[in-house]
């Protein structure tokens, strides 16, 4: 018997949106194609007909610290150059501090806001303070109340009022009022 040959598995239709994003691509590596084919088509039409002149001019090319460098027969000569840049960047810092800054327009109005923007944190703060007073002096009230009611609902061991207690603090209640 011979070995069965494996299937081929059936690809499933593409969406319209991969149908559109394949044709893009395609297009793309087109356009590719056809764009490194045209400047190798120029380069190969120009290379023998340039001038000296501008073989000069574009054999020059800068370095990473910004020189103009020529290259010559496989070397190239760089002029160093960084001392003289360092001098003109402490120099320049040093203008900087003696520079007079114009005049800003808009200074009252930003006086203005900064007042405004002061004033109102100082109400907030104010506010934030007198709340903290209010919410400790309920805090207060609502535990001297609880512990009087405790006193005024007290019971004996029999389940009767204790009004012993009850009188001690209906005669407190009086010596402060009066």
């Amino acid at each position: 018997m011979s070995p069965k040959q494996p299937r081929e598995k059936k690809q499933k239709p593409l969406t319209a949106l991969e149908r559109k994003v394949k044709k893009k691509k395609q297009e793309i590596i087109h356009k590719a194609k056809v764009k490194s084919q045209y400047y190798k088509d120029l380069a190969t039409e120009y290379s023998q007909d340039t001038p000296d002149y501008v073989k000069e001019i574009f054999e020059r090319t800068i370095d990473e610290d910004g020189n103009v460098v020529e290259y010559g027969e496989g070397t190239f000569t760089a002029p160093v150059k960084t001392e003289d840049r360092r001098r003109k960047q402490t120099s320049d810092d040093e203008q900087d501090h003696t520079k007079t800054h114009k005049p800003n327009p808009f200074k009252a109005q930003l006086d203005e806001h900064t007042k405004k923007v002061q004033t109102s944190q100082e109400e907030k703060g104010k506010r934030h303070a007198n709340v903290a007073k209010q919410i400790k002096e309920r805090k207060q009230y609502y535990q001297h109340r609880n512990k009087e009611r405790g006193k005024m609902l007290a019971k004996h061991k029999n389940g009767q009022p204790n009004l012993a207690t009850q009188m001690h603090i209906l005669l407190d209640r009086l010596e402060k009022q009066k």
